[in-house]
């Protein structure tokens, strides 16, 4: 899937939407466009603000095999690539580099992983 953007300015926003759980994965600030596809993905975990209009958070940090699934679908659904990954779990980071997620990783695994980089 292509997304709409990767970056601005050749720079990663690390900013974090203020509403997103404490934890790992996260919305970046001012990017959300609203689309709803994510919140479609894992409703459980990511909604809609209800203080800014149409900006999307992670509600809750994924705990379960079943929500962590869902948080990364969650990723590659999102059309801006928005939805981030801050934290440094290398059983996680390996899943979203060989899922093409790479960019929204702010960290690296450790091993190298072949990458599968969406184009964009």
């Amino acid at each position: 899937m292509k997304k709409i953007f990767r970056r601005i300015s050749g720079k990663k926003f690390d900013e974090r939407f203020p509403e997103n759980a404490h934890g790992d994965f996260y919305v970046q600030n001012q990017v959300c466009i609203a689309c709803g596809a994510p919140e479609a993905e894992a409703p459980d975990l990511i909604d809609h603000s209800k203080i800014e209009y149409g900006h999307c958070y992670f509600k809750k940090q994924p705990k379960t095999p079943d929500e962590l699934s869902r948080a990364i679908s969650a990723m590659q659904v999102s059309c801006i690539s928005g939805l981030r990954y801050g934290g440094k779990d290398e059983e996680i980071l390996k899943h979203l580099y060989e899922s093409g997620l790479a960019d929204e990783c702010a960290h690296q695994p450790a091993v190298k992983i072949k990458l599968n980089r969406q184009k964009a």
